[in-house]
């Protein structure tokens, strides 16, 4: 029995959903890391409004790791009918990420915790442009092109 290749089928996948948890993990890690340089340099983590009074260890964590998993898996399932909205939802997030470091600013107590939340904000809107990033196209136009071609011989 030989198995049925329909033609002009296209592969579904607009990135590798484990592409999302290693961009979480590398966007963790390198705020943590910019959190500690933020705290050497002087900063206090302290914010007068917003979600959060004092700015800890395991916020950074939380407010990183919740929002990448579920939004990177709704994009994950959302792009695999429609993949175009892999690069608009790049850009949303980067764009939501971008704008919110005026909050940061706004609401710090002092200088450097402003700066270092700020950078912190465009580590995560680079992470996350990285990490919803339409990668597979090529792989998918490749593998369609050459199922169409099994099936036209």
């Amino acid at each position: 029995m030989t198995a049925q290749v329909q033609p002009n089928k296209k592969f579904k996948m607009p990135f590798n959903y484990v592409q999302v948890l290693i961009a979480t993990f590398g966007a963790v890690i390198t705020s943590i890391f910019v959190y500690f340089v933020s705290e050497a340099a002087g900063a206090s983590m302290y914010f007068n409004g917003g979600l959060f009074t004092h700015l800890t260890f395991g916020e950074i964590v939380g407010y990183i790791v919740l929002p990448f998993a579920i939004l990177g898996f709704l994009t994950f399932l959302i792009g695999r009918s429609r993949p175009g909205f892999c690069k608009i939802a790049q850009w949303i997030g980067v764009a939501v990420a971008v704008l919110s470091i005026a909050n940061a600013i706004l609401y710090a107590a002092d200088l450097p915790s402003g700066i270092g939340l700020a950078v912190i904000h465009l580590v995560v809107g680079a992470s996350w442009y990285l990490a919803v990033n339409n990668s597979n196209k090529k792989y998918n136009e490749e593998a369609a092109a050459s199922r169409n071609a099994l099936v036209s011989t």
